[in-house]
């Protein structure tokens, strides 16, 4: 679950969050259920492990990159996240206090 490209691509406008901007996105519980969904030697734990390692290691998330939606929609997916959760997390507008400075 790819959260930024490794070549540089210019964002679409307004759609640049911090890190932790992105985890604010997600309630406790969903929080809680992924977490707990990365302990383990299975392969659906260690894509979950992955995909924080990649939140951990990004400089900004874009929200608008196709690699970034598919993530967070792999979650919801995986029933990591409530049908419509995805798209709530991934199309609210960014707000000031979560843009990379």
């Amino acid at each position: 679950m790819p959260i930024v490209r490794a070549h540089p691509v210019a964002p679409a406008p307004g759609s640049r969050v911090t890190r932790l901007a992105l985890l604010n996105r997600f309630t406790d519980a969903e929080a809680i259920a992924i977490d707990l969904a990365s302990i383990g030697a299975t392969v659906e734990a260690a894509t979950v492990r992955r995909y924080l390692d990649k939140i951990e290691a990004a400089t900004f998330i874009d929200l608008a990159a196709a690699d970034t939606r598919a993530g967070v929609q792999s979650l919801e997916a995986q029933g990591l996240l409530a049908a419509g959760r995805a798209a709530e997390i991934l199309d609210a507008p960014v707000q000031p206090h979560e843009v990379p400075h």
